[in-house]
């Protein structure tokens, strides 16, 4: 048992002392095959014959390890944003006595879920969070006194090729790249290797940021006197205060094909900066136009204060030196790179003036007096500007401000209002939305069309005109669908009094209304369910709900039609007619059906023309029938004065409920056979009064 216990011990020197050093591994690297060979397999049956042990303590050593080690040195070194005391709790002391107590874990790291503070022993466990991790060397065991020596840990936030990238470049890659203990037949391998993933990091580093970044490598350059690297005996010297550095020709080589192939990756990262005043994307608004220009000139500039950078300039110089080509191109893309700059800075001065007004653009009703000031603006930058007196370029710029009207617009209509609230208000402000994208046409065509032209004959205002007014055409075609949706619900909504139908069949008729309010429900919840981007002129998602919706709305008017159809068959007196009528009220706003009804309006009129026409004939066979002293008579005048009053009656009721149709044709011939028969019988009956 000792003797084992003295294995262990020794076995953990040994692994303390590779620790204490990471090149002993290539400097203790034996080149003969064979005793190469033994050593491998010496260690392989070693491998074989033990499996990994875990270390064995006392119950006073734990005691002592548990407290300090996680206590003290694990908690200290912790460090996460929001940390507190409270946040350790049992399960993380359970998992960081795991990882100490097996040596088969080699990472432990502690993080925030759901702010609950969690450890772990698996990396996989934690994903897109801030970190902290602890690493042990394989079969690696700690005490109390080796552990702060031996143990390496870090920080790690949420974005990991950020952390990693910082790590190799700040700590890793300094070391790396100027120590002297790298075996000659791997340094230079290792340092193109080293470089190249260091760029690749620096590029998603680059598009994680829209920054250019140039990665400046941390490696040592040879010394230049007077542009001129200094040779003696084919190697390059540099003094480095007391010790001279011999830098062999085959090195040399390598570090310039190092250095070139940085040096393009710069001259990448520059054409791609520059293309970024072509390249615009997501440029809604005038403030996008201006944002887009200063992170152009920001970027710029930072790329513009790297290149002055002496690190970079020493790389340049010094392939300069040896008439490399991979620096023939830097000064055109220097010179163009302060030509850009320049007119960045330019755009940004016209485009500071502009966007203040912008801001202000609200839909009110001085929306005319707005557009002009801006519009002239616009004149005036086409005109001093030297980049946006191009076509495409003041082309963008009007196309900019035609889509942050548009987001004015989008921001004013209230579509909760207009789809599910009160119809009439979402009208409303539908109607002014689409008054002021016109009252904008109007100002353009008034203004920039007759100015541009009398500016200069040798400058035009050659836009195209469907480009800036393609978006304001689409967004006013949607205004007038959502409209027609509103309309759609004043008629078929479900009303707020209850509607009767009198006859042998009401209830089949008042179900059938029930069956039609319900399927607009149904249409009107699709339309409900994609209200968030109904006004996104670029979701045709929505150009299809609305058709369907249009073409439902065609069915239901079909339905409306067949019902009053059906209903009217079966009307016998004006009483009834009036009610139907009635009961279809709303539909008189929705075209097709209003001259449905109109014509239904029309039958009732001569439903009570043709009751006038039989009380006429009816009094003229009267007329001198009875003879006052006949016993008879009184009950005549009694009939007379009956229908005079059923008369009146009957067309009090028409010109009462006329109050919301239009006049017809028939109701004016009607009301005056009415007054005609009227006469007739006031006279009848004043005659035969006289009479009797």
């Amino acid at each position: 048992m000792e003797n084992k216990k003295e294995k262990k011990q020794e076995k953990l020197k040994k692994t303390e002392k590779v620790i204490s050093d990471p090149h002993r591994e290539y400097l203790d690297m034996d080149t003969d095959e064979e005793g190469y060979e033994r050593r491998e397999t010496s260690e392989s049956e070693d491998e074989i014959s033990s499996e990994p042990e875990n270390p064995t303590y006392t119950e006073q050593e734990l005691i002592t390890l548990v407290s300090i080690v996680v206590v003290q040195y694990v908690k200290d070194l912790t460090i996460l944003c929001h940390l507190k005391e409270s946040d350790w709790n049992e399960s993380c002391y359970e998992v960081i006595r795991e990882y100490f107590q097996c040596v088969s874990h080699t990472i432990l790291i502690i993080f925030f879920n759901q702010n609950k503070l969690i450890a772990s022993l698996n990396l996989s466990d934690c994903k897109d969070v801030d970190l902290m991790y602890f690493l042990r060397s394989p079969l690696q065991i700690y005490t109390t006194d080796n552990f702060l020596k031996t143990i390496f840990c870090g920080n790690i936030n949420e974005d990991k090729t950020k952390s990693f990238f910082k790590f190799l470049q700040n700590i890793y890659a300094p070391v790396a790249l100027n120590s002297n203990e790298w075996p000659e037949i791997i340094q230079d391998d290792l340092y193109l290797n080293l470089h190249n993933l260091l760029m690749i990091l620096n590029e998603q580093l680059c598009k994680s940021i829209n920054r250019t970044i140039l990665y400046v490598p941390k490696e040592r350059l040879p010394e230049l006197r007077g542009f001129q690297l200094f040779y003696e005996d084919n190697s390059v010297i540099r003094e480095e205060k007391d010790t001279t550095i011999l830098m062999q020709e085959f090195h040399i080589k390598e570090l310039i094909g190092r250095l070139e192939k940085i040096v393009r990756c710069w001259t990448k990262q520059i054409h791609a900066a520059l293309n970024t005043t072509i390249i615009r994307r997501n440029i809604e608004s005038i403030m996008d136009e201006c944002n887009h220009w200063k992170n152009v000139y920001d970027n710029l500039n930072s790329l513009n204060n790297q290149l002055s950078n002496n690190e970079v300039q020493a790389i340049i110089k010094l392939l300069k030196n040896i008439n490399s080509s991979s620096v023939e191109s830097f000064p055109i893309f220097i010179r163009k790179l302060k030509e850009t700059l320049m007119e960045s800075s330019s755009n940004l001065i016209y485009l500071n003036i502009l966007s203040e007004y912008c801001t202000n653009l609200y839909i009110s009703d001085n929306i005319e007096s707005n557009m002009t000031k801006i519009l002239l603006l616009i004149l005036l930058i086409w005109v001093e500007s030297p980049f946006y007196s191009i076509t495409n370029n003041i082309g963008s710029l009007c196309r900019a401000l035609s889509t942050q009207l548009i987001s004015q617009c989008q921001r004013y209509i209230d579509l909760e209002t207009a789809i599910k609230g009160q119809a009439e208000s979402g009208i409303h402000m539908l109607e002014k939305s689409i008054s002021t994208c016109q009252m904008y046409r109007k100002v353009y065509e008034k203004f920039v069309k007759n100015i541009a032209t009398s500016i200069s004959p040798y400058r035009i205002w050659d836009i195209d005109e469907e480009m800036i007014f393609n978006n304001i055409n689409a967004f006013i075609q949607r205004c007038h669908d959502i409209i027609e949706i509103c309309k759609a619900r004043i008629i078929f909504e479900r009303c707020t009094k209850e509607i009767t139908f009198g006859g042998a069949r009401g209830i089949d008729y008042e179900k059938c209304c029930q069956q039609i309010e319900n399927l607009f429900y149904d249409n009107l919840n699709k339309i409900i369910a994609i209200k968030e981007n109904i006004l996104n002129i670029k979701d045709t998602n929505c150009n299809i709900t609305i058709h369907k919706f249009r073409i439902a709305i065609i069915q239901l008017e079909n339905m409306i039609k067949n019902l009053i159809n059906k209903i009217f068959e079966n009307i016998k007196n004006i009483d009834e007619g009036i009610e139907a009528i009635y009961a279809f009220e709303r539909f008189k706003y929705r075209t097709c059906l209003k001259d449905l009804i109109y014509e239904k309006w029309t039958q009732m009129w001569k439903m009570l023309d043709e009751e006038i026409e039989i009380c006429n004939i009816a009094t003229i066979k009267e007329i001198g029938a009875y003879h006052p002293l006949i016993k008879s008579f009184s009950k005549y005048l009694n009939v007379q004065y009956t229908k005079k009053y059923y008369l009146k009656t009957q067309c009090t009721k028409m010109i009462n409920a006329s109050y919301w149709l239009v006049n017809c044709v028939d109701e004016r011939y009607s009301l005056e056979r009415y007054n005609i028969v009227i006469d007739q019988l006031e006279d009848a009956y004043s005659i035969n009064a006289i009479r009797s």
